[in-house]
């Protein structure tokens, strides 16, 4: 069966516990079958809620439903495969707030024991999928377990968090500032990011020094932005996390990413390959997103819809979805 075919899911809900929360989660499988080999869907910082949403904007705006998790479940059930994904702390129906780097890794860990122990998943043949700052956490993840068979690592950071700071904020300072017409349309659209690119430095500075909580200025006001400055240690650049892939890898990147640079998936697969793993492929999947939907043609309209994130409203790639198959039928 192909990954383009049509097919029904069933949907049954989980609840597990992670550090004394409750996390629920939804497991999607065939219509038919047993024992299947399963993708654990680890989220990126714009997948919330179990379907693969950012449920608001950081202006408080409602964002448009991509539904990226959902959408990936409905493929790779055509294809023979479940998938596992869950609320993230405070989102959904799960308890608890919003956790750093490492309580969405022992989430991510508490999750996929939560799916080794489901009655219809074969436990021997389980992949973990990173998505964006899930690649971080599915690679803490790797460091403590040894179970899953395989990784896909997509639209993942390499280059110090820093720099990829500066890609995503610098360039909407920039755009706001190259006439009066851009900048009324940044600050309608995204004066959180705007904010950011103004203060980067600050931010930068006073997070190393361990600081949280930032007060940005801007024509008056003072705006609020909140930072986890662990971020920045030596320790956790994302470059040193790639040492605990040892198994069979799918690196894997949208060519017209604006959130993480292209060139660090091929960073990424040099990485791990450095460090003993000979099992690793890498896609760029051409005309795709961050979130491998397909990006405008323009570039100005890109920078636009990345900004105001009416990119969540594109059609995906199916070219992701045929690569993403192709790997997990070698791979598990």
């Amino acid at each position: 069966m192909g990954i383009g075919d049509e097919s029904k899911m069933k949907e049954q809900e989980i609840i597990f516990d992670s550090d004394g929360l409750r996390l629920a989660g939804v497991l999607r499988i065939p219509e038919q079958g047993l024992a299947f080999p399963a993708v654990l869907l680890v989220h990126g910082s714009m997948e919330q809620d179990r379907d693969g949403n950012l449920l608001a904007k950081r202006d408080g705006k409602p964002a448009y439903k991509k539904n990226f998790f959902l959408e990936i479940a409905r493929r790779l059930c055509a294809a023979g495969y479940a998938a596992f994904s869950w609320d993230r702390r405070g989102c959904g129906k799960s308890e608890g707030q919003a956790g750093d780097v490492f309580a969405q890794a022992r989430d991510a860990i508490a999750a996929l024991h939560a799916l080794q122990g489901q009655e219809e998943i074969d436990s021997q043949r389980i992949a973990v999928l990173g998505q964006s700052a899930g690649v971080y956490t599915a690679c803490l993840l790797a460091q403590e377990e040894s179970g899953p068979k395989a990784y896909i690592l997509q639209g993942g950071l390499y280059r110090d968090y820093g720099e990829m700071m500066a890609f995503n904020y610098v360039r909407v300072a920039r755009y706001a500032a190259s006439s009066p017409g851009n900048l009324a349309w940044v600050e309608e659209n995204d004066l959180c990011s705007l904010l950011i690119g103004l203060n980067l430095d600050q931010i930068k500075r006073q997070a190393k020094e361990g600081k949280r909580e930032h007060d940005l200025v801007y024509k008056g006001r003072i705006w609020k932005f909140y930072h986890d400055p662990t971020c920045y240690l030596p320790e956790n650049a994302p470059s040193r996390q790639f040492k605990y892939i040892d198994k069979p890898a799918l690196v894997i990147h949208g060519e017209c990413d604006l959130n993480v640079p292209v060139q660090d998936a091929a960073s990424i697969r040099n990485e791990l390959i450095k460090n003993g793993n000979k099992q690793v492929g890498l896609v760029i999947i051409p005309g795709a997103d961050h979130s491998f939907q397909e990006a405008a043609g323009s570039e100005d309209q890109r920078y636009k819809e990345r900004m105001s994130l009416e990119s969540f409203r594109r059609p995906f790639c199916d070219a992701y979805f045929r690569a993403l198959e192709d790997f997990l039928r070698k791979a598990l």
